[in-house]
């Protein structure tokens, strides 16, 4: 009898473990990490390895669809290959007749500022020794006498 009672007693708290509980972010951990559209490379083996791992874990865990074969056009970069260069942005048509009309002020050239001489002083040179006796020169011989 006092089992049962237990058991009825237990039955809640045990319920609640049955649970997902609350999640740290809202609707779930697998929005965390974006799912990678191409096949991704590692420069070590150290970064492949981690990239593996992470790909692994969101196709098994968040159900992710394993990334597409990588496509010849991305550099190491990352970035995918232009074959011809950027254009440069034109000018507009008031900019180009102004710069005709009135040309660009030349400004005189600044000379760079003169940085002053470091104020270094030698250091002072230390006081004379006073005179020492002989019953010193006797006891304490140095050489400078």
């Amino acid at each position: 009898m006092i089992k049962i009672i237990a058991i009825i007693l237990l039955a809640p708290l045990l319920a609640g473990c049955a649970s997902r509980g609350p999640a740290s972010i809202a609707g779930g951990e697998c929005k965390i990490f974006e799912a990678p559209k191409y096949e991704v490379r590692g420069k070590a083996a150290y970064d492949q390895d981690w990239i593996d791992s992470t790909v692994e874990g969101g196709v098994g865990g968040c159900r992710w669809k394993r990334p597409q074969p990588r496509p010849a056009g991305l550099n190491e970069n990352g970035l995918i290959d232009v074959t011809k260069p950027p254009t440069a942005k034109r000018k507009s048509l008031v900019r180009r007749i102004r710069d005709r009309v009135m040309p660009a002020k030349e400004w005189p050239a600044v000379a760079p500022p003169i940085a002053p001489a470091p104020a270094v002083m030698p250091p002072p040179a230390p006081p004379p020794r006073p005179p020492r006796s002989a019953i010193e020169r006797l006891l304490e011989p140095r050489d400078d006498d």
